[in-house]
Formats: structure tokens, sequence, C-alpha cells
């Protein structure tokens, strides 16, 4: 089970460098948005807005490297917490085709921080 794991963060880790890094350098095509009016509005209200992405970005890339290291491990997944759920809603809100990689990294996400709960629990009382 330990390289199952093993396997899961660093994936996880990579997954979020390359979307991190994406936010800065767009050499992975936008998505189709289809007749998704609202995720199509929404996300290019963040591109245009001229912050969201760097700061979604910047995030992702300091998660991503700290899952890939081991480093800071548990509040790397503290941090990742949020975007997870919000890139799960914008997509079953708004966007409901393309939710298959948000729910991979929310899933995985909430794996983790389940499986060291006991980091965790005093966050909680």
């Amino acid at each position: 089970m330990k390289i199952v794991n093993t396997i899961l963060r660093i994936g996880l880790g990579v997954m979020l460098l390359i979307f991190g890094l994406n936010k800065f350098f767009w050499f992975m095509p936008d998505f189709d948005f289809g007749t998704d009016i609202g995720a199509e509005s929404l996300y290019n209200s963040f591109t245009e807005s001229g912050y969201m992405w760097p700061l979604v970005g910047t995030l992702e890339i300091l998660v991503g490297i700290s899952l890939i290291t081991k480093k800071a491990f548990h509040a790397a997944l503290l941090a990742q917490l949020p975007l997870s759920i919000n890139i799960v809603l914008f997509h079953a809100v708004l966007n409901p085709g393309n939710i298959v990689p948000a729910l991979i990294v929310a899933i995985i996400n909430i794996y983790f921080i389940y499986k060291n709960w006991n980091n965790y629990r005093h966050l909680v009382h």
C-alpha cells in the first residue's frame, strides 16, 4: 500500500505542478466549454482579472512541489483543499463534462487528509 500512496502523492503533485505552470505559460489548450456559457464567462473573467490565475497557479505549484518532495505535506493538503472543492463545484455547476480531472484531484486530496487525520484532528475540536 505504501507504493500506491507514493504513486498517488507524486502523481497528484505532478498534476498540480503542471496545471499551476500552465496558468503562467499557457502550454495546454483551454477547455472546450461547448454550450456552457456560464463556465466560459467565469473562466474568461478570471483570465481578464490579471490576478486570479497567477494566484491559483502559484498555490498549485507550491502544493505540487510540496507533495512531490513530501516537505510540508500536511500543510500542502490543507492548502489544496479549498482549491479542490472550488474546482469540483465549478465543474459540477457550470461545466459537468470536464469534471473528471477535478474529481480525481479532490478524491486523492481527501483520501490523504483522511489517511493522516491524526495530524488534523486538533483543528476541528
